[in-house]
C-alpha cells in the first residue's frame, strides 16, 4: 500500500502545434489539490551549478486544481459488452485452446459470465496449483468445481466446460495438445451430477479476466488464448474428444452463441465474433496479438501467410496501454509559445510531478533548424526496471542519484514497464505506451535519454533559438513534409528506434540536401512501428527468442505486418546512415575524445574552428563527453569512404569491454588483436551538397551545459551547426563545384 503524497499524470499527446489543446489527467495520491505551473523545460535539473532548466509561462490554465486518486489498472483483457443472450447461458459449452504461461500460485481466469459480486453467471479458470476450475455464480453464493491434474505452463491445450441444465449435469475436460517435444498428450475430465443452474448473468463476457466484487477486471490470465467459443449445446466427452485436435477454425456442427476470432485485424482493439450473434469484444490494455498459435509449424513468421497459425492472443496481467484516466485539466496552447518542450508542473505538498510535451511550430511557420524529439526511445524506455540491476552490476551498490519517483516503479507496478523488462512469465514486451505516468521522463534523476535530451534543447535555445520541435511520432505520421524548410536536422542523445516512415522521411531529408547533426550514440538502432491511430503507441518485435519458446516466430509487426529486428539485420545498419555504428555500453564512467589528423584536413577545419584544445569533453555532468553507448565507423558496414574520422575517444574502464559485441569475445578467444574501446567523431559530404556529423556518445549532450556553455564541446556543436546552417552546398571530396 503506498501511503506517500504522490502525484502521477499523463497527456494525450506529446506534440501539440500553436493555438490547438492538450489535456491531462492527474492522479492525487493522499492529496486533496494540485497547483500546476506550465514551463517551457531548457536543460535538465542537475544541481544548483547547472544552469536554469526551465521558465515559467503564463496562463489563464495555471492554478491550484482539486485532487482525486485514480485508479491504476494493469493487465490485459478482451471485454465483451455482450446481450440478452448471453445473460441465460441454458444448455452450454464453453471452449477454447489456452498456454498458460504463469500461474505461481495466482488464480487466473479464461473466460468469465459472471456478474460482479458473483451471484450469477460462470468463470472458467485456473486456479492456485494450474487446474482447471468452474465457479457458478447465484443468490446463495459460488460453486466451486475442479480438475486435479494441472494444465502445464507453456503447452496448449484445448479446455472446455459442458453443462446441461436438464440433467443437472457438469462436464470438464483438459485435452493436452501434441507440443513437439514428446511430453504426454492425452485427456483429463471431470463429470459431476446434481449441479444446479447458475443463476442469471447480465450479458457481459471477459475473456483473460473476470469482475470483482465491485467489478473491477481482476485474476488476469498471464498466457494465450485462442479461438475461445460459448456453443449453444452440452456437448458430450465424446463431442468434445472429437473437437480438441481439430484445428481452431474448424466450426463444426453445432450452433455457437459466441465464436470469436482473436486475430482478426491485430492493429485493432476489436475482437470479432463470427457466430453472427454480434457479440464482438474490446481489447483492453493492448495484449499481444498474432502470435503463435497451437498449430504453428514454423512454415513461416510472418502471421499475413498462415492466419489460421496466428489466431492467439498473448495476455499478462501486467500488460499497460492507457490507464483510461479522467481528464482534469486542458491548456489551450498560446500561438506566442516558441516551439520547444514544455511541461505542465504539478505540484501538491511535498511533491511534485513534470508531463512533458512538444509544441511544435505555427502553422504557417518554417525554421531551418529542427530538433527531433526521440519520443519512440522513450516509449520504449517507460518506467524502466531492469536499469536498476544494470545499473548495480556495473556499480556494486544501488545508485544515490536514484530519485524517489525512480524507485516508485517497484512500489507501483501498475503503472507498467519498459520493453527492457520482460513480464513475469519471461515473455518479452513487444508495446510501449506513453499514455501513462512516465517516472523516469522527469528533468531530474539520471541522465540518460530525456535528461540528456533537455540538454541539448538548453544549447539550441541559445545557439538557434528559432529552432522547431517535432517528434518521431511527427516524422512517422507526416513524412518528408514534416520537415519542409528545415536544413540541419538535430536528432536526440539516444535516437534508437526508427520507424520505416521515419527513415524514408530522412533519406529524403539528406537526398534534397538536408544536414544531419547526430549529437548521440546508439542511434537508427532498432526498428518499430507507431500505432496508425493511437498516439504514443510503439511495437518491438525482436525477432530473435532468446528463450525459443516464446517469440521465434513472432517476426512481423502485429501493426502492420512488416518484418521486424534490428535495422543492422534487415540490411541497413547505422553506418551507412550516419557513418558510426552501436559498439558497446557501461554506466560508471565517461572519458573524452582526442583529436586525430584527420580533424586538420581542409573539409573539417571549420568542426574545430576557435579551438586548439587537442583534448576534447574531458569535462561535464557525468565527467566526461563520451560515454554510456558508443558508436564507431565501419567501412565494412557502411561508413563511407571519405567520411572522415575527426576524432576518437579514450582512457575508457573495462566495464565497456563486458558487453562488446560477438567479435570482441570471437577475437577475445583467439586472442587476436583488438581496437580499443572509443567513440569516433565522424563527418561526410552526401551527393546533393548535405553532410553528416556524428559524435558517437550519448554522453556528449550532458557536457554542452559545462561552465554555462562556454566549452569545447559546445562549441564543436555550435561551429557545424553554424556551417550547417549555411546553404552553401557541401562538395563532395574529388568533385569539381
Amino acid at each position: 500500500m503506498h501511503d506517500r503524497p504522490t502525484i502521477l499524470a499523463y497527456a494525450d499527446r506529446d506534440s501539440v502545434k500553436p493555438g490547438d489543446d492538450i489535456a491531462f489527467a492527474v492522479s492525487c495520491i493522499n492529496l486533496d489539490n494540485f497547483d500546476c505551473e506550465f514551463v517551457r523545460l531548457l536543460g535538465c535539473d542537475a544541481g544548483p551549478e547547472s544552469p536554469a532548466f526551465q521558465s515559467v509561462m503564463d496562463v489563464p490554465e495555471a492554478k491550484r486544481y482539486p485532487g482525486r486518486e485514480q485508479s491504476i489498472r494493469a493487465g490485459s483483457y478482451v471485454d465483451i459488452k455482450g446481450s440478452p443472450r448471453l445473460a441465460d447461458l441454458g444448455a452450454v459449452t464453453i471452449c477454447g485452446t489456452v498456454m498458460p504461461t504463469l500461474i505461481a500460485g495466482q488464480p487466473r481466469c479464461l473466460l468469465s459470465t459472471m456478474t460482479a459480486g458473483g451471484r450469477g453467471g460462470i468463470t472458467l479458470w485456473i486456479n492456485a496449483d494450474g487446474c482447471l476450475t468452474a465457479t457458478f455464480g447465484d443468490a446463495g453464493g459460488q460453486r466451486i468445481y475442479r480438475l486435479d491434474q494441472p494444465l502445464s505452463p507453456w503447452r496448449w491445450s484445448f479446455v472446455a466446460l459442458s453443462y446441461d441444465p436438464e440433467s443437472c449435469r457438469l462436464l470438464l475436460m483438459v485435452h493436452r495438445l501434441p507440443s513437439g517435444s514428446h511430453d504426454h498428450a492425452g485427456v483429463s475430465w471431470l463429470a459431476v451430477d446434481g449441479v444446479k443452474p447458475p443463476g442469471r448473468g447480465d450479458g457481459r463476457v471477459m475473456i483473460g479476466a473476470e469482475r470483482d466484487a465491485d467489478g473491477i477486471p481482476s485474476r488476469h490470465f498471464n498466457g494465450k488464448i485462442e479461438r475461445p467459443r460459448i456453443v449453444a449445446a452440452a456437448l458430450s466427452l465424446e463431442q468434445l474428444c472429437e473437437l480438441a485436435p481439430r484445428m481452431p477454425a474448424e466450426i463444426g456442427n453445432w450452433a455457437y452463441l459466441a465464436d470469436w476470432d482473436l486475430l482478426g485485424e491485430p492493429a485493432s482493439v476489436s475482437i470479432r465474433d463470427l457466430s453472427g450473434n454480434g457479440h464482438d469484444g474490446i481489447c483492453i490494455n493492448q495484449p499481444a496479438r498474432a502470435v503463435q498459435g497451437s498449430t504453428w509449424d514454423s512454415s513461416t513468421t510472418d502471421w499475413r501467410q498462415a492466419p489460421d497459425q496466428y489466431g492467439a492472443i498473448h495476455f499478462h496481467h501486467d500488460d499497460v496501454e492507457n490507464l483510461s484516466w479522467q481528464e482534469d485539466l486542458r491548456l489551450a496552447v498560446p500561438v506566442s509559445w516558441p516551439s520547444g518542450c514544455y511541461a505542465a508542473y504539478l505540484r501538491g505538498g511535498d511533491t511534485d510531478f513534470y508531463v512533458p510535451f512538444y509544441v511544435r511550430q505555427a502553422p504557417k511557420g518554417s525554421r531551418d533548424v529542427a530538433f527531433l524529439a526521440p519520443t519512440a526511445t522513450y516509449a520504449a524506455y517507460v518506467n524502466l526496471g531492469q536499469d536498476r540491476q544494470m545499473v548495480e552490476y556495473y556499480l556494486g551498490c544501488l545508485p544515490s542519484f536514484y530519485t524517489p519517483l525512480d524507485l516508485l516503479a517497484l512500489e507501483l507496478p501498475g503503472l507498467g514497464k519498459s520493453l527492457y523488462d520482460p513480464h513475469d512469465d519471461g515473455s518479452q514486451r513487444s508495446v510501449g505506451s506513453l499514455r501513462r505516468p512516465v517516472l523516469n521522463r522527469q528533468p531530474g534523476g539520471w541522465l540518460w535519454n530525456f535528461q540528456i535530451d533537455l540538454c541539448l534543447l538548453g544549447w539550441l535555445a541559445r545557439a538557434a533559438p528559432d529552432h522547431q520541435v517535432l517528434t518521431d511520432e511527427d516524422l512517422d505520421r507526416e513524412g518528408l513534409p514534416a520537415l519542409d524548410g528545415c536544413r540541419v536536422l538535430v536528432t536526440g542523445s539516444h535516437p534508437e528506434y526508427w520507424s520505416l516512415p521515419m527513415l524514408q522521411a530522412l533519406d529524403g531529408f539528406l537526398d534534397r540536401g538536408g544536414r544531419l547533426m547526430y549529437l548521440g550514440g546508439n542511434g537508427f538502432y532498432h526498428s518499430i512501428d507507431f500505432h496508425s491511430q493511437r498516439h504514443g503507441l510503439v511495437e518491438l518485435r525482436r525477432r530473435h527468442s532468446k528463450q525459443g519458446r516464446y517469440g521465434a516466430g513472432d517476426a512481423h509487426s502485429s501493426f502492420n505486418g512488416r518484418l521486424c529486428g534490428a535495422w543492422r539485420d534487415l540490411g541497413r545498419p547505422e553506418q551507412s546512415l550516419v557513418g558510426v555504428g552501436y559498439a558497446t555500453e557501461a554506466f560508471d564512467s565517461c572519458s573524452y575524445y582526442r583529436r586525430l589528423p584527420a580533424s586538420g584536413d581542409p573539409r573539417a577545419r571549420f568542426i574545430f574552428e576557435g579551438i586548439t584544445d587537442d583534448v576534447i569533453g574531458n569535462f561535464g555532468i557525468l565527467g566526461g563527453a563520451a560515454g554510456l553507448e558508443l558508436d564507431v565507423a565501419d567501412q565494412a558496414l557502411g561508413t563511407p569512404r571519405h567520411a572522415l574520422v575527426v576524432a576518437a575517444s579514450e582512457g575508457h574502464g573495462s566495464s565497456y569491454l563486458r558487453v562488446l559485441g560477438s567479435d570482441f569475445f570471437t577475437r577475445l578467444w583467439n586472442d587476436a588483436p583488438r581496437e580499443p574501446v572509443r567513440a569516433d567523431m565522424t563527418f561526410f559530404e552526401t551527393p546533393a551538397g548535405g553532410a553528416v556529423f556524428s559524435v558517437g556518445s550519448i554522453a556528449w549532450g550532458a557536457s554542452l551545459p559545462h561552465a554555462d556553455y562556454s566549452n569545447n564541446v559546445a562549441r564543436i556543436s555550435e561551429n557545424v551547426l553554424h556551417r550547417f546552417r549555411d546553404p552553401a552546398p557541401f562538395q563532395l571530396p574529388g568533385r569539381s563545384g
